[in-house]
């Protein structure tokens, strides 16, 4: 009977992911950037290392909290609609089309710093 709990905390998990993850929305806008030089932790993971970028989705961290989640315990993770959420912001990572499902990418910037205008 418990695991009926995990139908719409899925469904809520999902609907979270994708009115925040969003680049354009509203609420993804409003969240301050926690970065320093190479490495920025909110409101996504990003690191830069030798002129790329690794991107952390939400969906990878969420696999990875998922999983080690059957193993040990750790407190609210535990509870059944928790792993619900998770489980809905996986789907909703794995549901974006392939290009966006992009980890690893060219850092643009050092392009910008290092190109010569000619104009």
């Amino acid at each position: 009977m418990e695991y009926l709990s995990l139908i719409p905390a899925t469904a809520l998990g999902y609907l979270a992911s994708r009115t925040v993850t969003h680049p354009t929305s509203r609420i993804r806008r409003k969240m301050p950037s926690i970065k320093t030089k190479r490495v920025q932790v909110f409101p996504v993971l990003r690191v830069k290392i030798f002129g790329r970028v690794i991107h952390f989705h939400h969906w990878i961290y969420f696999s990875v909290i998922l999983l080690v989640s059957f193993f040990v315990s750790l407190g609210v993770v535990d509870y059944i609609v928790t792993k619900g959420i998770l489980l809905g912001g996986i789907i909703h990572g794995l549901t974006l089309p392939k290009e966006h499902r992009k980890i690893i990418y060219k850092d643009h910037t050092i392009e910008k710093l290092i190109s010569i205008d000619h104009n």
